[in-house]
This record gives structure tokens, C-alpha cells and sequence, in this order.
């Protein structure tokens, strides 16, 4: 990928980049209405998230592409954002036989590029490629994709040539396992464990109703109550069959709400879509890793394998009601991640714990959002996020006397400060 800032090339050098540019598309934008597969795909040249002009010609270094095109304004453009980026996770860490990898464009046609960051992170696709074109369909290059609504998406060849257009993520999947080079089949997944929930911005548990696992044959292969925080857990089912969720419309989600299917730590796997009777997903295989239970079953930490208890650890990260880790406590963190990376088929359930000092729910959601940027940081740091579990448990588990009401020092309720970390074998 050749990335540039404009601020870096002296005028003549832009002058001459735009007729070369205009040259490729022109050679290979004739006066067809359409593209046509076997049409080698237009070069792109846009802006980037860093604010500088992002350039993309045709081969694009030996790998299969993904183009594909859409809009923060146009809710159906983003239905399909979610199976990408799990897509993208896969696949482009894989070898091919004839070619050097697979890699993903995202290209929004928008103006409004404070919603569009905002989506990225939403979406949480800024490890793809992405590029907006503020001139929206008009702008130069995306003219000479022809395209005339959102989403639109082109699958390019490692040799620059459109091999499908808007083709359904099956078909894409199929072409890649095609071209992979053969490994061994991994053992089928038995256990699935995840949420429902719904909502807008802000994301609430559909607690307490009914769901139904459905085979391809419109059989019910399993049906269970969420609990209070939408949980459910299966076992011994056969996921290398198609599976479907199922449950019936219900006043709890209004039309303006979309529910979702999550993960056991609250990643949105993908939307539900909305039928005549009630909302249906179905699960594809790239997304079945993570829905993986964390644990054995849903009795949570119970059930840790007693060989990996020497992994555990007790650190003191934060002070009193602080959310944001500082140096030293990134750097005693290091240890956590080396424990990870040695051991890959480990999962972490990082717990904190505050003192009995002020509002018991409050410290209950402090707690919480520390642990959760210690997620954030062991993500950034290449930890896969679904082998990571968030949990707060304020004052819950007060390691001494102190108590609420019971009069202590600072050092006795630094005590109870405290974050765990303890490791689980994947299931």
C-alpha cells in the first residue's frame, strides 16, 4: 500500500501523479454504465483516517481485495460491517497458494467525517484500510466505479481483475478457502455462549426471554431462557451445520431498536434482521470462535482448571476510583501479557476491586470500566479481545474489616484496591 502526505510532495510531483492516475482510470473506465467482472478494477486515490491521500492501484501487492462501499447516512450499508471485520480477522492472517494474502478497502461517500470516525470505532475496523470520499458518489475516483447506491462491494483478484461484484459473504468465504493453503480441520465447537441484547447508542440485556437455536431444516435444536444480563450458554450442539437464532417480536425492543447477538465480554457479533413474526440471525463460521464459552459452562469461575492457577496474579493498578492506567501500571502489565502470549489457548477474566468508600454502584461501574481499559490496552498490545473477560466487582469482596460504616485508614482500604487475573482454558 503506498501512503503519502500531500504537504510532503512538491507541486510538480502531484501534478503528475493526478495525469497518471487519470491515465489508469481512464484505460480502464470506458463508457459502460457498469463494471463488468474480468474488468480491471479503477485505481483509488482518497483520504485516509491520519488526514492524508491514500493511494490504491490494481494488482494490489499479489493479494486478493475486498472494495467495498458505504455510508454512515445509510443504515443498510453498515449491516454487513460487523461479518468484515470478522472476515477480515481470519483471513488475513492465512496463506495462499498463489498469492501473498487478503486484504479489505472500506471507502465511505460522505461529508460528515466526524461520523465516520466515530463509526470506524463503533464498527472497530481501523485495522482495515479505510478511506472517505468527501465528494460522495462525484468524486473522481469512485465515479469510475459506476456505482449507484450503498452498499456496493467489488472482489478483486491478485492480478487486478473483478472477479464478483456485491458478492454475499459465502461466496466470498468459499473463493478464499479455495485458494488457502490446506490445514487441518479444527475440532467442531460444541459450546456457545454469548448475549442478546438491543438498543441504540447505548446497549441494554434482553433479560429474561425466551431464544431458539434453529438447524437448516427449520428444526429447534435448542431453546433457552436469557438471564438477567441476556446471557445464554448451550452445549453439544453441532455447529458445523447451519445455525440460526430465533425469538418472536417483543415490546421491549422498539422499531427504532436493533438487537444484537454478543459475545460472553460484550463484542457485538452482528444484528439481528426482523421478519413477519419476530428477528432471526444466523450464525456463520467465521463468527462461531467468538462466541466461545469463557468458561466451562455458564457457572462462571468456578470451574478454573487448577493447572493454570499459577498464571494468576494480584496487582494494584489503580487509585481510588481511577479509570485510566498510568505508566507503571502499564509496564506491570507486561507480565500479564507475556502469560498470554506463552499461553494461547488461555482465556483471562481480569476482575477489579475497589473500597467501601462512596455509592455502592457506583464503585460497582468504576470497577468495571477499570478492567475494561485494561482490556483496551492488552487489545492494543495484540491480545485477541475474545479471549478476554471485563469484570467489576466494587466493593463486593472487601479483603479486611472495612466495611461500610466501619471507620479504617487509607492503607486499609488501599488493601481492597486491588485487580485479579486469572486464566482460563479455552473451551
Amino acid at each position: 500500500m503506498n501512503q503519502f502526505k500531500i504537504k510532503q510532495l512538491k507541486p510538480i510531483f502531484i501534478f503528475v501523479l493526478i495525469i497518471n492516475f487519470i491515465f489508469i482510470n481512464a484505460s480502464v473506465a470506458q463508457d459502460a454504465t457498469s463494471l463488468n467482472v474480468g474488468d480491471t478494477a479503477p485505481a483509488l486515490v482518497l483520504n485516509s483516517t491520519d488526514n492524508a491521500i491514500q493511494s490504491f492501484t490494481f494488482p494490489h501487492q499479489n493479494k486478493v481485495v475486498l472494495v467495498f462501499f458505504w455510508s454512515s447516512t445509510v443504515s443498510k450499508s453498515k449491516e454487513n460491517i460487523y461479518k468484515y471485520k470478522r472476515l477480515y480477522a481470519k483471513y488475513s492472517s492465512l496463506e495462499y497458494k498463489s498469492c501473498d494474502g487478503f486484504d479489505m478497502i472500506s471507502v465511505a461517500l460522505q461529508s460528515d467525517k466526524v461520523t465516520w470516525a466515530q463509526d470506524l470505532i463503533k464498527y472497530r475496523i481501523l485495522d482495515i484500510n479505510n478511506c472517505i470520499s468527501l465528494k460522495g458518489y462525484n468524486d473522481f475516483f469512485v465515479r469510475a466505479y459506476k456505482i449507484k447506491e450503498t452498499p456496493s462491494s467489488f472482489l478483486i483478484d491478485e492480478n487486478g481483475k473483478i472477479i464478483a461484484i456485491n458478492p454475499p459473504l459465502k461466496s466470498i468465504i468459499s473463493y478464499l478457502d479455495e485458494r488457502r493453503n490446506l490445514e487441518s480441520q479444527p475440532e467442531v465447537q460444541t459450546k456457545l455462549s454469548g448475549k442478546i441484547m438491543f438498543g441504540n447508542n447505548s446497549l441494554a440485556p434482553f433479560s429474561n426471554e425466551k431464544i431458539w437455536f434453529i438447524n437448516g431444516n427449520n428444526d429447534t435444536i435448542k431453546t433457552v431462557t436469557l438471564d438477567e444480563k441476556g446471557k445464554f450458554f448451550i452445549d453439544n450442539v453441532n455447529t458445523a451445520v447451519d445455525l440460526h437464532v430465533f425469538f418472536p417480536a417483543n415490546t421491549k425492543i422498539s422499531d427504532e431498536q436493533t438487537p444484537f447477538i454478543t459475545s460472553d465480554n460484550g463484542e457485538i457479533i452482528s444484528a439481528f434482521t426482523k421478519n413477519e413474526v419476530g428477528y432471526e440471525y444466523k450464525i456463520m463460521d467465521i463468527e462461531m470462535p467468538y462466541l466461545k464459552p469463557l468458561f466451562n459452562d455458564n457457572k462462571s469461575s468456578a470451574f478454573q482448571d487448577k493447572s493454570l492457577k499459577n498464571l494468576n496474579t494480584i496487582e494494584k493498578l489503580f487509585k481510588a476510583k481511577e479509570v485510566v492506567l498510568s505508566k507503571e501500571s502499564m509496564a506491570k502489565l507486561n507480565a500479564v501479557i507475556a502469560k498470554l502470549k506463552e499461553n494461547p489457548k488461555t482465556r483471562l477474566e481480569i476482575i477489579s476491586h475497589t473500597d467501601s468508600n462512596g455509592d455502592v454502584k457506583a464503585n460497582t461501574t468504576a470497577t468495571l470500566a477499570q478492567s475494561n481499559s485494561i482490556v483496551t490496552y492488552l487489545v492494543s498490545k495484540g491480545i485477541s479481545k475474545s479471549r478476554l473477560k471485563a469484570t467489576g466487582k466494587g466493593e463486593d469482596e472487601i479483603l479486611n474489616k472495612c466495611k461500610d460504616g466501619v471507620l479504617c485508614s487509607e492503607a486499609e482500604h488501599a488493601n481492597n484496591r486491588r485487580t485479579e487475573f486469572k486464566f482460563y482454558t479455552i473451551q
